[in-house]
């Protein structure tokens, strides 16, 4: 039982920080992301002629790139604060 005070100790010290990172997030992967939505492509399969085939599958691509560069920078940047966590928990038990 201790130790999920300790986890939501820690949750609540980060979770203001959590707030600034978000903006941060945001303002990170606003540069780099193309903007494909989902509706967009929707219609485009709807109304598809032969034609826009090409067209179709960029949009496509770049919607998968999207959602690669986003899971690669927060796997990147949770993995590195969930690793601080733990040597700060580290050199307090000492």
């Amino acid at each position: 039982m201790e130790e999920y005070k300790l986890i939501d100790k820690l949750f609540e010290l980060r979770e203001e920080d959590g707030i600034k990172d978000i903006q941060k997030d945001m303002s990170f992967l606003r540069n780099r992301i193309k903007g494909i939505k989902r509706e967009e492509i929707e219609n485009l399969i709807c109304n598809v002629p032969h034609e826009n085939k090409e067209k179709l599958f960029n949009k496509i691509d770049n919607l998968i790139a999207d959602y690669n560069i986003m899971l690669a920078y927060y796997n990147k940047k949770y993995y590195k604060q969930g690793f601080e966590d733990a040597l700060e928990i580290e050199r307090k038990c000492k």
